[in-house]
């Protein structure tokens, strides 16, 4: 049975709206009032930065302080801006666009786009508390920057632009700095790392997770609601404290017992696919490449401004994992089973995320000098939208550049559009008689 005709509708409006958007960038990237330098920027570098910035991804090309004038630093500001926003309001654009009322079964997929169950009670109230937690969580993030940014001796007019543009960039879980490496200048401001963390946690857990935190104590929170919280807080306990262990020595070892501490905890919290870095990447060891390939893989949580193959969809592998080593047929998890049919599309994402990661790879491979382990992680920081990089962005050519730039968009509009025709498809099939399959 084919896709329903408005449905294709949904499917095509996210990939031209996010298409347009880094278009558009593009070209006011291309202006010459958007470069320091004399004439314009490279097109291949302004095409790249506008989809970094629109996908929230921030990998770079060019250096945003120094290559970019204020007028091209808000642009990047704006695509962020919309980018991390769009994915989350796409339902409601996309009604709009419908013209009238979505059906019931289209209500559920715009809701569950926005964040789940608990959006489908009232589409248009969740929709007001997306936008009302993103625009409290940045005027209160860039509040207190701004503070901390002038309180350290910066002029009034720098501190403020510095603080909007650092909020929006970390509740959008985008990446991009005003300073050339990034928070390493603020490894020794444990306050700054903090208001920067909690934004990028905020952002990365979603609008609707965080209105119903307060539910939990009281045991009223979602299945949805308990599996994100339970998974992105071991999904930074355990990450902080492995990096602890392996940096101890190494890319920590300048620092304090304190500033160990916080910026251990800041880098992992970073990879829910914010991006930000506050110590010096060259100095990391293998195995903490490793581990952070790992977590920018998962990502952040469904609804949220993070990429990634999403923290729920980790979750809901795992508990099929341990049903299947316990003999249970079935996932479970706080008193409540899991259809089967979540874990097969938690199974499929995961699936298409690895295989589109081995197309990028073998891609860069071919057209590309680099090493092996610092491609990996540049492909992983692409589809997860993350922004994190080993060296690998500067010394990408043109072909290598617009390889990356498809890995971004993918990863920013690609697990939503495998979601949408998944939850497009379901629809009655026959049943034939079962048999089993030897696997392992």
């Amino acid at each position: 049975m084919a896709t329903p005709p408005r449905l294709n509708e949904v499917t095509q409006l996210l990939v031209l709206s996010f298409g347009a958007i880094a278009t558009l960038g593009t070209l006011l990237l291309v202006l010459p009032i958007s470069s320091t330098s004399t004439g314009s920027l490279h097109l291949v570098d302004a095409a790249f930065t506008a989809v970094s910035a629109t996908c929230v991804t921030g990998l770079i090309v060019l250096d945003t302080p120094v290559d970019l004038t204020t007028f091209g630093q808000f642009v990047v500001l704006a695509l962020i801006q919309v980018g991390g926003l769009g994915i989350m309001t796409f339902a409601a654009a996309a009604s709009a666009y419908l013209g009238r009322r979505l059906a019931v079964r289209e209500e559920v997929l715009a809701a569950e786009m926005i964040g789940g169950a608990s959006a489908r009670r009232d589409l248009k109230k969740a929709l007001g508390t997306v936008l009302g937690v993103t625009a409290v969580s940045e005027l209160v993030g860039a509040s207190a920057l701004f503070v901390l940014f002038a309180s350290e001796g910066e002029p009034a007019g720098s501190a403020l632009w510095r603080a909007c543009f650092t909020a929006v960039s970390a509740f959008c879980n985008a990446g991009f700095a005003l300073q050339s490496d990034s928070l390493v200048p603020y490894q020794r401001a444990p306050a700054v790392l903090f208001v920067v963390g909690t934004l990028i946690l905020v952002g990365g857990l979603g609008p609707l997770v965080v209105v119903a935190l307060p539910g939990l104590r009281r045991g009223r929170g979602s299945l949805h609601t308990r599996l994100v919280v339970v998974t992105t807080a071991l999904l930074v306990v355990v990450p902080w404290v492995a990096i602890l262990a392996l940096e101890w020595s190494h890319a920590l070892a300048g620092l304090g017992f304190g500033h160990k501490l916080v910026n251990a905890l800041f880098q992992s919290v970073t990879l829910r696919t914010a991006g930000f870095n506050s110590i010096d990447f060259s100095s990391l060891r293998g195995a903490t490449w490793t581990l952070m390939i790992l977590c920018m893989f998962v990502g952040g949580s469904p609804g949220s401004t993070a990429g990634g193959v999403k923290t729920t969809t980790f979750a809901v592998l795992l508990l099929a994992l341990t049903a299947t080593i316990r003999g249970r047929s079935e996932a479970e998890a706080f008193g409540r089973r899991i259809p089967h049919r979540t874990v097969y599309e938690a199974a499929a994402i995961s699936t298409v995320g690895v295989l589109t990661g081995a197309a990028v790879l073998v891609a860069l491979q071919v057209t590309q000098r680099l090493p092996l382990d610092a491609a990996v992680f540049e492909v992983v920081s692409a589809l997860g939208t993350v922004g994190l990089s080993m060296g690998a962005t500067g010394q990408l050519d043109d072909v290598g550049k617009v390889v990356i730039m498809a890995a971004m968009f993918a990863g920013r509009v690609g697990p939503l559009t495998l979601f949408i025709f998944l939850l497009g498809r379901r629809h009655p099939t026959r049943r034939y008689p079962l048999e089993a399959v030897q696997v392992g």
